[in-house]
């Protein structure tokens, strides 16, 4: 009997409980939350653990570049992903700078191998128009092994460019020389006039005529040329109609004398015909047998 009593009394408390025990439990909940608020890990109170506060909060995403975050399906970063991502990128740039992938620093960073026909006429580390170029160059964004390229190719067709340039000049210099000589014996004759000019000059003054004959001498330049070929029938012997020497060069001051003499203004003159001979030899000479065009 004291059994069905005992357990009357726990259905009671199951079921209506203690109102004391009741309150307590409340009580109990409400001090429990106040706690959370107050002293637990609630937002406004202190961490959980002191460990826990050394922590700052969210670890800051700043020190990694835009372009190498990963992020996640929430939103947030993917801390090792990212560091893989940029450790790749690092990787990459230094097997590119190792094989001058990239610009240098600057354009006095540029190296140049200068083939051994161009040493003594080419030193990039002096050369001005070198300078300028690499200057520009380097503003292009060109790398080392870009340059190379450019300059292989330079010391390729540099010859070729200066062969061309020569023979342009060569044309250039003609096509002027035949308007001026054109009522002067015509271009074949005067240019054997400069020849013989150039040649005679030559001689006193100890130099080769093969080297004032040279492009990148004076072979092209139509002063000099003009001035050779007003001077070179000065250096040829007179010769009479026969071909025989009259003996000696005859200078246009000389010819100039002749045809104020005597003997070449009138025609009875017993030197009439070997003065004629002389002077009309000379402007030969000078100016050709063709006629003026």
């Amino acid at each position: 009997m004291w059994k069905r009593r005992f357990f009357f009394l726990m259905d009671a408390a199951g079921e209506g409980g203690d109102p004391g025990a009741g309150a307590g439990g409340e009580g109990g909940a409400a001090g429990g939350a106040a706690g959370a608020g107050e002293g637990g890990s609630g937002a406004g109170g202190d961490p959980a653990s002191l460990l826990a506060g050394g922590s700052g909060g969210a670890p800051t995403t700043d020190f990694m570049p835009e372009k190498y975050r990963v992020m996640k399906d929430d939103g947030t970063m993917d801390l090792d992903a990212s560091s893989r991502k940029l450790a790749e990128a690092y990787a990459s740039a230094e097997k590119r700078i190792g094989g001058g992938d990239i610009p240098p620093k600057s354009a006095d960073e540029y190296t140049v191998t200068v083939p051994d026909a161009f040493k003594e006429s080419f030193d990039p580390k002096t050369d001005e128009g070198f300078k300028a170029f690499s200057g520009e160059m380097h503003a292009l964004g060109l790398t080392q092994k870009q340059l190379d390229g450019v300059m292989k190719h330079y010391f390729d067709l540099a010859p070729k460019l200066v062969a061309g340039a020569t023979v342009l000049d060569a044309t250039s210099a003609k096509t002027q020389l035949e308007q001026v000589w054109a009522s002067q014996g015509g271009f074949d004759h005067q240019v054997r006039n400069a020849y013989q000019g150039a040649a005679a000059i030559a001689q006193k003054a100890g130099l080769s005529i093969d080297e004032i004959m040279a492009p990148t001498g004076l072979g092209n330049n139509v002063q000099f040329l003009r001035l050779m070929a007003a001077i070179g029938p000065e250096f040829a012997e007179d010769k009479s109609v026969g071909g025989t020497s009259m003996g000696g060069a005859t200078t246009e001051d000389k010819v100039n004398e002749l045809m104020m003499s005597e003997a070449y203004k009138n025609p009875k003159h017993a030197d009439h015909e070997r003065v004629s001979q002389q002077v009309r030899g000379f402007f030969e000479r000078k100016y050709g047998t063709a006629a003026a065009a």
